[in-house]
């Protein structure tokens, strides 16, 4: 059943430390579980994975997209007395910090963010969020040798330490780096799915590197595959919490199907608009799997894929955005509904079959 083929793969993938610049056990994961079900494999020197499948007929290059990297922290000092000063890379509220589990490497060596008993905080300490600058990791080591006797060094990738939880419907599931471990484990699932079955073209299935930090790898691998149009997978935040006027702000919601934000992106760092073909692809893929899409904007909001660096790489990419929504977004307990999973994949291997079927006009 792929609904569950997808939990095993998510629920390794959650497992792995792979901060942006640091991903190569996930890397790793994704190269040996695509080997066997794909044409090719290859990893470019940036990270960046590249899975091909070679159609059965001559048509487009098409290119499905996700990102391997998640937020998190790295050590940025270690004191004499064995505390560690830390860094933050892509966005973490300091509010999520103190007192927090976190693993260091990927050796996943245990640390504490240590936190000012309550007892002897101030009024003031009470009601603010301290900054990062203010903050330590405690490893249980009374010395900087000790430290390093641990083989943690100065950059060492740190993330929250989080397990992979089901809720008491075991299709919710609540862990770390749903975004966007989720559409790796998505990535995976197509390929296996499209052993047995007929497409023109070329598939590339890619993973890139550092999308939470610039989207580095997104504009490398366009440029250098340069596809005739692509679809990028990523999740996105679901609005359908007490603290959010829902319909006003994010009319996203857990449970009701995949998320397609027809323009989103950050004044003076992205924008994406998607194309009015891959528009319609993904709509009528959605139609024809009886699966609900929500469609929404997300402009000026701090939300934005790799589609904003991919569609201006090569020679200017035709692509889509298709999301997965998750609650809780980059933290230890991002919230997930397996089922929008897998309505996602089923648009997905829709457009895969059906390559090469509609023009990419823009008019």
């Amino acid at each position: 059943m792929v609904k569950e083929m997808i939990r095993k793969y998510f629920q390794d993938l959650s497992g792995l430390v792979g901060v942006s610049g640091t991903e190569q056990d996930v890397v790793r994961y994704l190269k040996e579980c695509l080997t066997p079900i794909a044409d090719e494999v290859r990893i470019d020197h940036f990270g960046n994975v590249i899975a091909v499948k070679h159609g059965t007929a001559p048509g487009p290059k098409l290119m499905i997209s996700t990102h391997s990297d998640e937020i998190g922290f790295c050590v940025k000092n270690i004191f004499s007395n064995g505390f560690i000063t830390f860094d933050k890379i892509g966005y973490v509220a300091d509010l999520l910090l103190p007192g927090r589990k976190v693993w260091i490497n990927s050796n996943k060596i245990p640390g504490i963010i240590g936190i000012k008993p309550g007892h002897l905080q101030t009024p003031d300490e009470k009601r603010q969020v301290q900054s990062i600058r203010e903050y330590y990791i405690d490893v249980g080591a009374s010395s900087r040798l000790e430290v390093e006797d641990m083989g943690i060094k100065i950059g060492d990738p740190i993330v929250f330490q989080s397990d992979f939880m089901e809720m008491h419907n075991p299709d919710l599931i609540s862990t770390k780096s749903v975004d966007n471990r989720i559409h790796c484990a998505v990535l995976i699932a197509l390929f296996h799915q499209l052993q047995e079955m007929d497409f023109a073209g070329t598939l590339y299935g890619v993973v890139t590197v550092r999308e939470e930090v610039e989207q580095h790898g997104a504009l490398i691998v366009g440029n250098s595959i340069v596809p005739d149009y692509a679809i990028v997978l990523d999740t996105i935040p679901a609005g359908d919490t007490p603290e959010i006027d829902t319909e006003k702000v994010l009319p996203v919601y857990l449970g009701k199907g995949p998320a397609c934000p027809i323009a989103d992106g950050v004044p003076g760092f992205g924008f994406t608009f998607i194309h009015p073909r891959v528009r319609e692809m993904i709509e009528e893929q959605a139609k024809k799997a009886d699966v609900p899409l929500q469609l929404l904007t997300f402009i000026g909001d701090s939300y934005m894929t790799d589609a904003s660096k991919l569609v201006a790489s090569g020679k200017g990419i035709p692509l889509g955005v298709l999301t997965t929504p998750r609650r809780y977004s980059h933290s230890p307990v991002e919230l997930v509904n397996l089922n929008d999973v897998v309505g996602t994949l089923k648009i997905v291997k829709g457009i895969v079959l059906d390559n090469g079927k509609k023009e990419l006009n823009f008019i």
